[in-house]
């Protein structure tokens, strides 16, 4: 399984605290009460009974609200779940080869190669120490950890074909001996290389398989891809009161959270957006108080 990286969408769910608020808000200012059970036949029926108020909050938003906070509720077990088995395996996970590493500081993105990854997908930020040979004094100083690019069979093997079609030339017969000598040394290391990736790519697949975590990727993923579904139909729905808007305003600050903390203080209209949303989100908190 590729290593993408875990969406992050629910470190920003919903907490019980927020969720209860906003369900007090409806109850209270609404609203309306929604009551939801199954009929005769085994369908779900909805009843929404008016409370004295001039306003009554449009169903629709009510129920995809309720839907996206039960995402939210399988996102988070999901994660949770993935995030267990990432401390249960930890110890038993290896470390790339010395031989497989190249580029450091791969966890800022700054390379399109493959990084060393944990048993769940994230960035292996390793200790610098131990690797004396590789890294320089100054270098393991001022970074104590690291992530590395990492050589992967698949890359050594193409290595190796143009290392092995390769004619080695020099313009004098010393010269050509040391580049044929060079070409041998790099096809018996690029080889002890596509070994050594090999073993560790068998090793990583294996202990992935048996610890479930490509399977607890998987559900995590497509969480949050419902997640995102059932955002966009909060979206779609016509806030009518306090509490309406405060459910998109919560919808938008899970799924749009890092966006809304970059730019809430600009001054172009994405800051604009997100001080307008950050404000509807307290309004509606200090209402439900």
């Amino acid at each position: 399984m590729p290593n993408h990286v875990i969406p992050a969408t629910a470190e920003g769910l919903p907490n019980t605290t927020r969720r209860a608020l906003l369900w007090g808000l409806a109850a209270t200012s609404t609203i309306a009460a929604v009551a939801v059970a199954p009929d005769a036949h085994g369908a779900v029926a909805t009843e929404a009974r008016a409370l004295p108020s001039d306003q009554v909050e449009n169903q629709e938003l009510i129920l995809a609200y309720q839907k996206f906070d039960d995402v939210c509720a399988e996102l988070k077990e999901a994660q949770d779940s993935l995030e267990w088995i990432a401390d249960e395996w930890r110890h038993q996970w290896p470390l790339a080869p010395q031989e497989l590493l190249l580029g450091a500081n791969a966890q800022d993105g700054r390379y399109t190669m493959p990084a060393e990854r944990d048993i769940i997908g994230r960035f292996l930020v390793r200790d610098t120490s131990d690797l004396t040979k590789r890294l320089a004094p100054k270098f393991r100083r001022e970074n104590r950890k690291t992530c590395f690019v990492i050589r992967t069979a698949a890359e050594e093997r193409d290595h190796l074909k143009r290392w092995k079609r390769s004619t080695p030339t020099g313009r004098t017969e010393k010269a050509l001996a040391q580049n044929r000598a060079y070409r041998i040394k790099a096809i018996r290391e690029c080889e002890q290389r596509i070994q050594l990736a090999t073993q560790y790519e068998a090793e990583t697949a294996h202990l992935r398989d048996i610890s479930g975590a490509d399977a607890a990727r998987l559900r995590v993923r497509d969480a949050d891809i419902r997640l995102r579904k059932a955002a966009n139909e909060v979206s779609q729905c016509q806030a009518l009161t306090l509490a309406g808007l405060a459910m998109k305003a919560d919808v938008l600050a899970v799924t749009a959270g890092d966006l809304m903390e970059l730019t809430k203080s600009d001054a172009t209209p994405l800051g604009q957006m997100a001080r307008f949303i950050e404000s509807v989100a307290e309004v509606a908190g200090r209402a439900a108080v």
